[in-house]
């Protein structure tokens, strides 16, 4: 062979061609019947697969200095601080706007109120004579009250004994002495009857002594009117101190002589005889006055001892 002939040579694969290389046969007996119809799994992959065109594109070459890139990151980085600044000051101030709005609407309130209050403390200064009025007002009704309250009825003191004195079942008294000694409504804590009484524990108020002398024809009209003078809620405690039996001339020619019976008695007068009943709370407060509070302070001596 001469050095110009030439030498066979492979012819290359055209792209585009490729087959996938051929499997072994298999005979009927070794094929799966359910795969019968189908491409093998690969070659579905292979279908399946959707590249895109190619692009033709040209190179990137970046040619800047790293301090140039270094500069320009910094300037990325600080427009972005400027950024997030503005934000913040955006930020503050919307809040601040709020707020003080917020300051203002309470300060509109507080002067509000103010003014309100000066209204009231003017309108109370002006008032101020009237509160002055019904304070004396006030003072010069309880001195009234108080008055009267110790005023006692000394006409209806002395009719009710005459009534007493007439009563049925008493016959005809005929007093011949009637005295009596008002002491007033008593404070609390002095004596709440200070006359003679038969009852030495009895709790009824009195604000005078009543004191009589009387003439009866017996013992029984004594005791008639002791009993109708106990009746009266006018009268406390009434009882007799001395009797004297005496017979004296009587008719019109003094011939013949009657049995006249002499006594004397007193009796206390309650708190029917004022002018003004007292109420529930005073007649409470006489009865059951309060009780000095007791003092805790030591004497000099047991302070020294303890020294």
């Amino acid at each position: 062979m001469s050095d110009t002939e030439a030498t066979p040579t492979t012819a290359a694969p055209t792209p585009g061609r490729r087959r996938a290389r051929k499997q072994e046969k298999k005979s009927l007996w070794q094929m799966d019947l359910s795969s019968i119809g189908k491409k093998d799994d690969a070659q579905a992959f292979e279908d399946r697969i959707d590249r895109p065109p190619f692009v033709p594109t040209l190179p990137q070459v970046n040619l800047l200095p790293q301090q140039v890139r270094d500069s320009m990151s910094m300037g990325r980085i600080r427009n972005w601080s400027i950024a997030a600044i503005a934000a913040l000051l955006v930020l503050a101030g919307g809040l601040w706007w709020l707020q003080g709005s917020t300051i203002e609407r309470a300060e509109a309130d507080l002067a509000a109120a103010t003014a309100e209050n000066t209204r009231l403390r003017d309108d109370v200064a002006a008032l101020a004579p009237v509160k002055q009025m019904y304070e004396q007002i006030t003072r010069l009704q309880e001195i009234v009250t108080t008055t009267l309250a110790s005023n006692p009825q000394a006409a209806v003191v002395i009719d009710r004994l005459a009534q007493a004195g007439t009563a049925e079942g008493v016959g005809d008294i005929a007093f011949t002495s009637v005295d009596v000694a008002y002491g007033g409504i008593p404070e609390p804590g002095e004596a709440i009857n200070p006359c003679p009484n038969p009852d030495p524990f009895g709790t009824d108020i009195t604000i005078g002594c009543l004191t009589f002398a009387a003439n009866a024809d017996n013992r029984d009209q004594v005791s008639a009117l002791l009993r109708a003078l106990e009746a009266d809620p006018l009268f406390v405690g009434p009882f007799v101190t001395s009797t004297t039996a005496t017979e004296v001339a009587a008719g019109a020619e003094g011939n013949r002589t009657e049995r006249v019976v002499a006594f004397s008695g007193t009796a206390g007068v309650s708190l029917e005889g004022l002018e003004t009943l007292l109420t529930p709370e005073q007649v409470e407060a006489i009865l059951n006055p309060p009780k000095p509070e007791a003092t805790s302070e030591a004497s000099p001596s047991a302070e020294g001892e303890a020294s």
